[in-house]
């Protein structure tokens, strides 16, 4: 399963439908009982590949975005330095929180459009702060584990994280969007 999320990610702009595929998978397989979860996998991945795209696009600069800005800034002076961690912050927080969010979202809700998963995304992280917190505090440290031990990602890469959150989220569901 995880090699299937690996490949699939591999051309980047692939990523959401890759993370969306893996989390619908294995969420079949631990409610409904699914046994084909590569199959599984590439139903999901083939189905959301391409509404996935404008989503994966935004979530790519968006973290490129604040990657050049705290670059640029992390040379300023004190205070200004001090400004831009203080407006960038809030911004890495929010982005960060949703890249977790909108995976598990959109497993759980597959007919919906990719800005309805935002907007569901976005009212989880209002409605649950403390999971999507304890969301990103895991993905963070199982990121500091995969850049300290490598060889995990090909065995674990996604899949534990992806079922430690469907287990997080577990009875969350979105609210109705309207």
């Amino acid at each position: 399963m995880n090699l299937c999320w690996l490949l699939a990610s591999l051309p980047v702009i692939t990523s959401y439908a890759a993370g969306i595929a893996l989390h619908t998978a294995l969420r079949e397989w631990r409610e409904e009982g699914e046994t084909q979860v590569a199959a599984a996998f590439l139903r999901a991945f083939r189905a959301r590949l391409r509404g996935s795209l404008p989503l994966a696009a935004a979530g790519l600069a968006s973290v490129l975005g604040l990657w050049v800005a705290g670059s640029f800034w992390v040379g300023a002076p004190g205070p200004v330095l001090l400004v831009a961690t203080a407006a960038l912050v809030p911004v890495a927080v929010v982005t960060a929180l949703v890249h977790v969010t909108v995976f598990d979202v959109a497993a759980r809700h597959p007919g919906d459009s990719p800005r309805d998963w935002l907007r569901a995304s976005l009212r989880r992280i209002t409605t649950h702060p403390g999971r999507c917190a304890a969301a990103v505090l895991l993905c963070v440290t199982w990121a500091a584990v995969l850049w300290r031990l490598p060889t995990l990602a090909p065995l674990w890469g996604l899949s534990l994280p992806a079922l430690a959150l469907h287990r997080l989220f577990a009875g969350v569901s979105a609210p109705p969007h309207h």
